[in-house]
């Protein structure tokens, strides 16, 4: 009998060295993040959402992280107070939220340092925020002393907005901070405490841990967006903010109006100043409370499009820049796909993560589009590396109470059904995140041989919604999948007006500027053909897809099938090589396929071993090589690595 190689059989097993290595110190260096040696070091993420697992199950989530590639883990709602979630938990947060929101709660606590210390184990950065869904309380009010008229009122304000419906009041809490001292202070002691905790795990403060790798101020936010959707707190930090505004207004020589519906140019421009300019000092306060702890932590402000003035405001003052997209999965639909919309926010020479990334939101969408959701983790890869993005961040691997992790660390009932919530259940995504993990991790997609940068200069006033999500300067279609393009801030060079990615949409197929990425909407089709990795996924044709040299597919009407050497060989060098497929017939229903052919291998005699479904991890097949030409078993397997004998 053929023995399994060690590689494979550490995995399988989930072996792990007795001493783990010391998770190495990462610093920023232009729009990468690079280890001592010089190297740049990429992030395949998973969004952790409200995790307190108990220890056992804390190690076994970690391991199973580990071993389908994820590097990176936004923790998120740490701080949300429902107890839906986590019913097992006295607050199921991480404050306590008894009388006030000021005090860590001890269980949550220790399970969240318990699993950021098995994650770290195995190789796993953290990216924190200063807010993780924070709420505030009555009680709260102290923590600014003023006369008690001030002191009712505040906490009059909060008891109203706190018995406002969540979709109401959930950007609200978001922005209060930024408009009002007490929920400042608030952030601000949280942020400091939680930074100088010393997790009793790994010995350290999450200050001077250097898995902490990245620092947002606030989820999903910017005031001036806030406003011009309309936006509008309790009275009493109402009154306040437009009072602000008028005197703001007043000293400059403008009558300021209505801050929802200014009247004039000037008080539109105004008022872009105004509203970033308050999001702006409290980006710099959070910063310098976090600086004080001696935390080195890159730092952003927040994520998503929300206009050139707050982007700019990133420009010069964010370490590194995040964007979220939820896409339509079949990016080869349209010449413009949510790829380019998240890319929106790239900014030149700063990291960019792509810190929430999934399949589009919403029951519609979901039930439409999710026979092809294996499309999105060989197209994030591929254009992830191409752009020179330096993470995406799945969202999440848990979401709610729908679905259960057991003992193992994977779900009770994993499925083949869409689980943007719960990726512990998608077995259709599972299957494809190591082999694509590791294409991006590892740079195998060459970067944009030509890349772009597209300069915007002031003003950036928006007097409606519509001006502000339109922007100044708009990329055509599809430019996007042929040049790598980052957004910068200043004068704009002669020629970009008339550059072709200004003034005309692109054609498919669209091809990279380095060959290996084309997009062909006609054939809808996804192909990479990289040295030492080839992907394909989309619907099969009577043609063979663009530029692919080793891989063969067949026998399936949609397929998503990647194939990665796991060593510094190429394709048609390499002794061990990993490959995930899954198929659907014309009628979107899975089916046992597709048929996955490689050619121009190098050896006659292969073994191909299943890791995945894990029902069947470690069965083993021999392959005879004809040629060099490989037809890999035809049998239930969803990934599995190919070891040369």
């Amino acid at each position: 009998m053929l023995l399994l190689s060690s590689l494979v059989v550490s995995r399988l097993a989930g072996a792990e060295p007795a001493t783990p290595p010391a998770l190495p110190t990462l610093t920023v260096k232009g729009a990468n993040y690079i280890n001592a040696e010089g190297e740049t070091v990429r992030f395949w993420g998973m969004n952790l959402v409200a995790a307190y697992p108990e220890h056992a199950r804390a190690d076994a989530i970690a391991k199973n992280l580990a071993n389908i590639g994820i590097n990176l883990a936004r923790p998120h709602h740490l701080l949300r107070p429902g107890k839906d979630w986590n019913p097992d938990l006295p607050s199921a947060a991480l404050l306590s939220y008894q009388g006030n929101s000021r005090e860590f709660e001890p269980i949550a606590l220790d399970r969240f340092d318990y699993l950021n210390a098995a994650l770290k184990k195995r190789g796993v950065y953290l990216a924190f925020s200063a807010h993780f869904t924070r709420a505030y309380l009555t009680g709260d009010v102290d923590v600014l002393k003023t006369d008690d008229d001030d002191r009712n009122a505040w906490m009059s304000a909060l008891a109203e907005m706190n018995g406002w419906p969540s979709k109401q009041s959930f950007d609200l809490r978001k922005l209060l901070p930024v408009v009002d001292e007490r929920a400042a202070l608030l952030n601000e002691e949280f942020v400091r405490n939680l930074l100088n905790h010393r997790n009793p795990y790994t010995g350290l403060t999450y200050a001077e841990d250097q898995q902490v790798i990245a620092f947002e101020m606030v989820n999903e936010h910017a005031l001036e967006y806030a406003i011009i959707c309309q936006n509008r707190l309790p009275d009493y930090w109402q009154k306040r903010l437009e009072k602000r505004w008028h005197d703001y207004a007043a000293a400059a020589g403008v009558d300021g109006g209505d801050i929802y519906k200014p009247s004039t140019p000037e008080a539109v421009a105004l008022r872009e100043k105004f509203l970033t300019g308050l999001d702006e000092a409290y980006f710099l306060r959070i910063g310098k409370v976090i600086r004080a702890t001696g935390s080195a932590a890159p730092l952003t402000y927040s994520n998503l499009w929300r206009g050139d003035s707050t982007l700019e405001m990133h420009a010069r003052l964010a370490e590194i820049m995040e964007n979220h997209g939820y896409i339509d999965p079949l990016v080869t639909r349209n010449l413009k796909d949510g790829l380019a919309d998240i890319g929106r926010t790239a900014l030149a020479g700063k990291p960019f993560f792509v810190g929430e990334f999934n399949q589009a939101e919403g029951e519609r969408n979901i039930r439409a589009q999710s026979p092809f959701r294996t499309m999105l983790p060989l197209a994030a890869a591929a254009y992830g590396d191409f752009n020179a993005w330096s993470g995406i961040v799945w969202f999440a691997w848990n979401h709610g109470k729908n679905v259960k992790i057991g003992d193992d660390g994977w779900a009770i009932e994993e499925g083949r059904e869409a689980n943007l919530g719960g990726m512990v259940a998608d077995g259709m995504i599972i299957d494809h995140m190591r082999t694509a993990g590791m294409i991006f991790r590892r740079g195998l997609v060459a970067a944009s041989s030509q890349p772009v940068t597209v300069w915007t200069e002031g003003p950036f006033a928006a007097r409606t919604y519509q001006d502000l999500m339109r922007g100044k300067d708009t990329i055509e279609d599809g430019w996007h999948g042929v040049h790598a393009i980052r957004r910068a801030y200043g004068p704009v060079p002669a020629g970009q007006a008339s550059a072709p990615w200004m003034t005309a949409k692109t054609t498919s197929p669209v091809t990279s500027d380095t060959g290996e990425i084309v997009k062909d909407l006609a054939r809808r089709q996804l192909t990479v053909a990289a040295p030492r990795a080839e992907g394909f996924s989309g619907y099969l044709d009577n043609q063979s897809p663009a530029g692919l040299k080793h891989l063969e597919v067949a026998a399936a009407a949609f397929a998503t099938v990647i194939a990665v050497a796991d060593e510094d060989q190429n394709l048609g060098q390499a002794g061990h090589i990993i490959v995930s497929r899954t198929g659907l017939d014309a009628a979107n229903q899975e089916i046992n396929g597709p048929v996955v052919t490689l050619r121009g291998l190098s050896g006659d005699q292969w073994n191909f071993i299943v890791t995945r479904p894990r029902s069947r991890a470690g069965k083993m097949i021999e392959l005879q090589a004809m040629n060099g030409v490989v037809t890999l078993p035809t049998e239930n397997w969803h990934e599995g690595e190919l070891t040369r004998q």
